[in-house]
């Protein structure tokens, strides 16, 4: 299970012409209850942008000031000199995976990060793709390949642990 002391948060191109692409207004509701949980249980953070030039930047309310940010044009953040020594700065060992495009950007970062040894969480109803069947591929291969596949909620709880931990009802506020 995951655990908040042990767990990086990426964010993989949760970016304005991404969003507007793939309609993932809903996605992007369910990243803001992860990243607003990460504040509140001090969960570092790692957000990737695509060609931001091209694409913009990462939509306005998944951004918040303690996030460390990376540029990338590798479908892999993974393949990123620059990421790849951020992630091991953070020395954790579960990396908690979410955005889009599922398939590609996501799906490939999901399968670097596994070849370096991390243990891999997809929150699957925090990821989308153009089309659904591609986006259940994309699922379908990161579950073949050692992802383990979550949702926002299981997420959540798992690194509450109990409804005795400090923030619950703020963290519990996050899905009500």
């Amino acid at each position: 299970m995951l655990k908040s002391s042990d767990a990086l948060i990426i964010m993989i191109d949760m970016q304005e012409k991404l969003v507007k692409a793939t309609n993932a207004e809903n996605e992007v509701k369910q990243a803001e209850k992860i990243i607003k949980a990460a504040e509140i249980l001090d969960i570092p953070v790692l957000v990737s942008e695509q060609y931001p030039k091209g694409l913009g930047q990462t939509v306005e309310v998944l951004k918040n000031d303690k996030q460390k940010y990376v540029e990338k044009t590798s479908f892999s953040l993974a393949k990123e000199e620059t990421a790849v020594n951020m992630v091991k700065l953070f020395h954790k060992k579960q990396i908690v995976l979410f955005g889009i495009e599922t398939h590609i950007c996501v799906y490939q970062t999901a399968m670097d990060l596994i070849k370096r040894g991390y243990e891999v969480y997809l929150i699957k109803d925090a990821c989308k793709s153009r089309k659904e069947y591609e986006y259940n591929t994309g699922i379908d291969l990161m579950r073949q390949n050692g992802v383990k596949i979550s949702c926002v909620e299981i997420a959540l709880f798992e690194f509450l642990e109990s409804s005795k931990h400090p923030h619950f009802k703020e963290v519990q506020q996050l899905i009500k």
